[in-house]
């Protein structure tokens, strides 16, 4: 492998990723934008809860409000990546006709996809540590609720984000591995998955709650460790291991990478990188 050429085709690959993403405007303009979608996103569960608790008069549980908002801001990389995964085989197959041309240049499939997704993440880190701030400031002065949120180990943090880039990386893998084969679920398909992991991933509870016997997907997903490592990194006093996180998004990521070349070879061999039309 040419690690040069490698290098290059990944740059390239980010640099029509942001444009992609920014839809070609003023990087201020998408800045913002890419700001308030997830505030708005990551504020609503809160919300819902504590109005929720104060309508029935009852009282805020602070840690479980932490657990709450942690977990949706800490989700959004795994949103950012599910949305633009979910649309990328589509806008380049049928949008604007490229994906033959990817395909049968130097650069792979794979390595066009691993440069969209550093540029997705890139702007979600940035969109991600703002939101944490401005949550927290809404939480704090309108709310005038102090979270429970005190950085005891930036190690663990680190390693958290890690794990969950890695997950999110799976993902971006995983969904165009599927709409290689059809066009029909590139608007459905995002939200199926994104469902699935927001009820089963400790995003807004322990996964346990809804049924004992859900405890092995704890272990499972790539979502879970990740955000309770973060949690235990910020003080919650929840059970975690970063290890099992590692590797359960190491194991997805290489799963989604290999799916997703075989998933090429096939929608090769069935012509159906340049099809279009609604199949």
């Amino acid at each position: 492998m040419d690690v040069r050429k490698f290098i290059r085709a990944v740059y390239v690959s980010a640099w029509v990723g942001w444009q992609v993403e920014s839809n070609w405007t003023e990087p201020a303009i998408f800045i913002g934008l890419q700001i308030i979608r997830p505030i708005a996103s990551s504020m609503l569960f809160p919300l819902l809860y504590v109005v929720g608790m104060n309508f029935i008069g009852a009282q805020v549980d602070i840690d479980y409000l932490t657990y709450i908002i942690l977990g949706t801001v800490f989700f959004n990389p795994f949103i950012a990546s599910a949305e633009t995964a979910g649309q990328i085989i589509s806008q380049d197959r049928e949008r604007y006709g490229v994906l033959k041309s990817i395909y049968i240049t130097e650069s792979s499939l794979q390595q066009y996809l691993l440069g969209r997704f550093l540029a997705v993440m890139l702007i979600s880190i940035f969109s991600t540590s703002v939101v944490m701030a401005v949550v927290y400031g809404l939480t704090l002065y309108p709310f005038q609720i102090s979270l429970t949120i005190r950085l005891v180990d930036v190690v663990q943090l680190l390693f958290a984000v890690l794990s969950i880039l890695i997950g999110s990386a799976a993902f971006f893998y995983l969904l165009p591995s599927i709409n290689l084969f059809t066009n029909k679920l590139h608007w459905n398909l995002t939200y199926y998955v994104l469902g699935v992991l927001y009820l089963s991933g400790d995003v807004l509870f322990p996964v346990q709650s809804l049924n004992p016997s859900a405890w092995p997907l704890a272990y499972i997903l790539p979502v879970n460790q990740s955000l309770n490592v973060i949690r235990a990194a910020f003080g919650l006093p929840v059970q975690a291991n970063i290890l099992i996180g590692l590797a359960t998004s190491v194991a997805w990521f290489t799963a989604s990478v290999a799916v997703f070349n075989l998933s090429v070879k096939a929608a090769r061999r069935k012509g159906l990188l340049d099809k279009i039309g609604w199949w």
